[in-house]
């Protein structure tokens, strides 16, 4: 059975009939400040099967089958699949509630909630929540970056921080096709303020202007040279940043560096 998405907003807590022998339950659960759906929907005659589904920010984090082929075929047929559908909508319920039901978030999850605490000036329940994330997720650049990132500026540990977004590049070199340098502004980015955190200047606008090379307009890099007070000057001054031909010769530039390091 292919995945569905799931419906509309549903009150809170509330199990939605849609008739008096329902097709399918919906329930938004509020589980540690994160919102799930709850969506039970009974299967056809071809296939009868009971299926709850958990959706975590549009997803599938968790699903279940129930077999229904005996009641789909016996008397008041209907109201059995009504009552299993309930009882195993509920169950899932009560589960995630109890957090039996373990919802793995995906790297993409956890670098939104990273960037909406760093944002709300929160950075140390940032780190906290990037050690979960990388425990799960060991080998994903990002979260490494962001963990370099955020060690240098809020534990003071400039060496370590600096050195895991050094890493999380290589391991982004190693991991993504050629042609997909739009990844890198951000590591760079990453990798610019754990200097900058360690008071090293240099290294920071090295690092900006690394990204730069990729994406000429990259509002956070942008704004980091323009507070520091130097932008490198591109390939052809004679255009503009955003020409096409800055763009290209910024990244062919790039490569080659890369080649010669």
């Amino acid at each position: 059975m292919g995945e569905r998405k799931p419906v509309g907003a549903i009150k809170k807590g509330i199990i939605a009939m849609r008739s008096s022998h329902t097709s399918e339950f919906d329930t938004e659960v509020e589980v540690g400040g994160e919102r799930y759906l709850v969506q039970t929907e009974k299967g056809s005659l071809r296939h009868p099967r009971i299926t709850t589904r958990i959706y975590f920010r549009g997803r599938i984090v968790f699903s279940t089958e129930t077999d229904n082929r005996e009641a789909m075929h016996g008397p008041d047929h209907e109201g059995k699949a009504c009552e299993i559908m309930r009882g195993q909508h509920r169950s899932a319920i009560a589960a995630l509630k109890a957090r039996k039901i373990k919802v793995e978030k995906k790297p993409a999850d956890y670098i939104a909630e990273v960037q909406e605490l760093v944002k709300r000036s929160r950075k140390e329940n940032a780190l906290i929540l990037l050690d979960e994330a990388l425990d799960h997720h060991p080998d994903n650049p990002f979260l490494l970056s962001y963990r370099g990132y955020l060690e240098a500026t809020v534990n003071k540990r400039f060496r370590e921080g600096i050195a895991e977004c050094a890493k999380a590049i290589v391991m982004l070199q190693k991991a993504i096709p050629f042609g997909e340098e739009f990844f890198y502004p951000l590591l760079y980015l990453n990798l610019g303020m754990a200097c900058l955190s360690a008071g090293k200047k240099k290294e920071a606008v090295e690092a900006f202007q690394k990204g730069l090379e990729i994406d000429s307009e990259h509002g956070e890099l942008l704004k980091m040279m323009k507070r520091l007070g130097t932008r490198k000057p591109p390939p052809l001054p004679f255009f503009s940043r955003s020409h096409s031909l800055n763009k290209y010769l910024g990244k062919l530039i790039h490569l080659l560096k890369g080649e010669q390091g």
